[in-house]
């Protein structure tokens, strides 16, 4: 479904690449959770795969990145919208309508989707994350829970192989990360492929099919979460993990 063929990424003006020699494939249906300290490259994992990296972030990326068989560098982000699904860390900040249902259609009419099947999908969409109730909101009076789950359905919508989400909880109040985060654990049950950038530990060892811990720009461990939480090989994923799990 994914795959990584000796990917490197560098950004202008940096010495050092961001992401280096990168092997990686995920296979359908697999909860792949991303962990690492920030500035590792974690972001720039997800963004080679939709497209934005390095099509709009500029830089290089040597190697090749595929989705569903198509590469990323011959299939710019517009192209794969319908393939992978991105939910990022401040849902207000991407949204571009006003209520909730015109937010789910937004992206469908943009590709020019008939609108009875976009009528059909926003119904649906709005069943599965539970927030039929809130359709005609305006989405700057949702809570933040609210407006993550609205973000996630707006991907959902395009009908996407994938889902990639880069820390959406992690401006969250405390009390709204349960809340997201049983909405991925229910979309990998039905058999998502999904790629989760978190600081989420808990949510990493119990939810993922593997855990891919990045450290300076390398992926450096790549294993079921019972391994790699008891027994990473690196001394990296080691350090890692006697620091954050203490705090």
């Amino acid at each position: 479904m994914i795959r990584f063929e000796n990917v490197s990424v560098t950004y202008p003006d940096d010495a050092e690449p961001t992401l280096r020699d990168v092997d990686l494939t995920i296979e359908e249906g697999e909860l792949a959770l991303v962990v690492g300290r920030t500035g590792v490259g974690k972001s720039t994992l997800l963004g080679a795969i939709n497209g934005l990296v390095p099509h709009f972030t500029g830089g290089t990326l040597a190697g090749r990145v595929s989705v569903d068989g198509r590469s990323t560098d011959r299939h710019p982000p517009r192209e794969l919208a319908g393939v992978v699904g991105v939910v990022g860390q401040d849902p207000l900040a991407g949204f571009v309508t006003d209520t909730v249902e015109e937010e789910l259609a937004y992206s469908m009419e943009q590709l020019g989707i008939a609108p009875q099947t976009m009528r059909k999908r926003v119904e649906e969409t709005l069943d599965l994350l539970g927030i039929a109730a809130l359709r005609g909101r305006t989405l700057r009076t949702l809570s933040g829970g609210q407006q993550q789950r609205v973000a996630i359905a707006r991907a959902l919508a395009m009908k996407p192989k994938v889902m990639l989400f880069d820390e959406p909880t992690s401006a969250l109040d405390p009390e709204m990360v349960n809340e997201v985060l049983d909405v991925m654990v229910a979309l990998g049950k039905e058999g998502m492929t999904m790629l989760v950038v978190t600081h989420e530990m808990g949510f990493a060892r119990k939810a993922g099919d593997r855990v891919l811990f990045m450290a300076d720009g390398e992926l450096v461990e790549d294993a079921p979460p019972d391994q790699f939480f008891t027994n990473p090989r690196s001394n990296r994923a080691k350090d890692f993990l006697s620091k954050i799990l203490t705090h």
